[in-house]
């Protein structure tokens, strides 16, 4: 499960890590944007993702758009707070039968640029909040899907990330965890022609680093 996570590194950051694997990441405009950081990004925020710029050729590149943190499916056509089912993840199980996500896992892959994720622990009213990040690396990817619905409110586009059950790093905080991709892993999430089974794994001992988390701005669960 994963119902926060954050983004706080420059998005140059990202730029530099789509050149490492050697796929162009493209900006609305050309000009890298200056985007504000965010510790706390909750469900039915508007954040940034990555998908690609053709699904059918790998090769074109990839754009940056923001999508709101709760996907709706393309078959939605009522008001956007008439779609109940939360759909801020996707378990990993069942992705491929579940109606919301179905056609999205298809058709409309995308990544979800995190550099850390929250979970608490605890009765509530005394719940501890830790703060995972992957570890060695300032910055990662959540492998997500999109959707775009056409609503009584207008067209939203939308976004859901990838859960599984956990590695043992998370194990002992939750019984689902946010899937951690491998920066060698995004173009093979991306691709659709490529099995996406390896990307829909949590990691090995040690891939995440686990600290208690300070409960400065909203810490709330």
């Amino acid at each position: 499960m994963c119902n926060r996570y954050g983004y706080l590194a420059p998005i140059s950051r990202l730029a530099d890590e789509f050149s490492e694997i050697r796929v162009r990441l493209r900006f609305e405009g050309g000009a890298v944007p200056n985007i504000e950081p965010r510790d706390h990004i909750r469900p039915t925020d508007v954040a940034p993702i990555i998908r690609p710029l053709d699904r059918d050729d790998p090769t074109a590149g990839v754009e940056l758009v923001d999508a709101r943190w709760w996907l709706i499916p393309y078959f939605h056509k009522g008001q956007v707070k008439a779609w109940k089912p939360m759909c801020t993840n996707a378990r990993a199980e069942t992705i491929a039968t579940t109606s919301a996500f179905k056609e999205a896992f298809k058709r409309r892959r995308c990544l979800v640029p995190a550099t850390h994720f929250f979970e608490w622990t605890g009765e509530k009213g005394a719940k501890t909040m830790w703060r995972f990040t992957k570890a060695g690396s300032e910055i990662f990817c959540f492998p997500g899907l999109w959707d775009v619905a056409h609503t009584e409110d207008g067209r939203v586009e939308s976004f859901t990330i990838l859960t599984t059950a956990p590695g043992p790093d998370c194990a002992p905080y939750h019984n689902r965890q946010p899937v951690v991709l491998e920066p060698d892993q995004w173009a093979t999430w991306l691709d659709l022609s490529a099995d996406p089974a390896p990307c829909m794994k949590a990691g090995l001992a040690g891939a995440i680093a686990v600290e208690r988390a300070t409960l400065g701005g909203d810490a709330r669960a």
